[in-house]
């Protein structure tokens, strides 16, 4: 069989069924690319706080690769503005958080007007907006996690206006009737002006970070970095299919010329016999030539009847 795997049209055969194989191992390997296409893995980079400005611009959408960057800018509190946002849990308690407009003293472009942070200061379980703590008095500078935005939630069920369905800054720029960067920010750390920063060589939050007074009955949040390590197990379940493609590739051609082999060494296998009349011994017809052939005992091998070796009448 190695003889006629050799020849020029079964290695022609073979050379077809690596491609084929070739390209479904590369299907497969694209489907297992995308199966985990979805993994998002911490960025020890956004760790280091850096300025707001650095990372965000108003009227800019916030992007994946800047969203949970931990961030800092200086000013202050609007007075009067802190709402509640609901639907939120930590540490298996379910609650609110408290979102109120910081006001940074840096600001791209006066002419456009006074663009605000809304600043997540904690979290409470209080459900009267009456009794949410007072913002901080002061100049601040507030630390914290620069978190995707939200889409806007209904709030109608809601008899309270300073409680709203999400953190969703369209929502809260409604509310306040004042512009805001795109994403919010949840506080991990209001110093007061003057004081040093929590932060250590690296720029990295401190355990010394607390928020400012008042802050009764606040929880910080400590928002960490959205990470997912999800599959798709249906990209994997076609990533197994090209693989078995491929081996029924070259499979394929084995059995090809498995079968080739073996029809020139029992054709008799392949074919129907036709009838000899009179005649003991076994006459064979192939269809795909037209010719008959029967097999002789002595010499131990087939014999066409038109070789020029052997020609009797097959009709004998």
């Amino acid at each position: 069989m190695l003889k006629l795997a050799l020849t020029p049209r079964w290695l022609a055969g073979l050379l077809l069924a690596l491609v084929f194989a070739t390209g479904f191992m590369l299907l497969s390997r694209w489907q297992l690319g995308s199966a985990s296409a979805h993994e998002v893995s911490a960025d020890p980079a956004k760790e280091a706080v850096v300025p707001l400005a650095s990372v965000a611009a108003p009227l800019q959408p916030v992007l994946a690769s800047e969203a949970d960057t931990m961030v800092r800018t200086s000013g202050h509190y609007e007075h009067g503005s802190s709402v509640l946002v609901g639907s939120r849990v930590k540490d298996g308690e379910h609650g609110y958080w408290v979102v109120s407009r910081f006001i940074p003293d840096e600001q791209p472009d006066r002419a456009q007007g006074t663009f605000s942070v809304a600043v997540a200061r904690g979290f409470t379980t209080e459900a009267d907006p009456a009794r949410i703590p007072a913002e901080p008095d002061g100049e601040l500078t507030v630390i914290g996690r620069l978190v995707a935005n939200e889409g806007p939630v209904s709030s109608e069920g809601s008899r309270d206006p300073r409680i709203l369905g999400s953190a969703a800054t369209a929502e809260l720029t409604n509310t306040w009737q004042a512009p805001l960067y795109a994403a919010p920010v949840t506080a991990d750390a209001e110093v007061p002006a003057g004081q040093s920063l929590p932060l250590d060589g690296a720029d990295h939050l401190t355990d010394a970070a607390r928020l400012s007074a008042p802050d009764e009955g606040l929880v910080p949040i400590r928002a960490q970095q959205y990470t997912s390590d999800s599959l798709n197990w249906l990209n994997i379940f076609y990533a197994a299919e090209w693989v078995v493609f491929a081996g029924f590739a070259l499979f394929l051609w084995w059995r090809m010329l498995a079968d080739s082999h073996r029809r020139r060494q029992h054709p008799e296998e392949f074919f129907d016999p036709a009838p000899a009349a009179g005649e003991e011994g076994r006459i064979y017809y192939e269809q795909s030539t037209g010719r008959y052939f029967y097999y002789d005992a002595e010499a131990g091998q087939y014999y066409y009847f038109d070789d020029a070796a052997a020609s009797p009448d097959p009709t004998r």
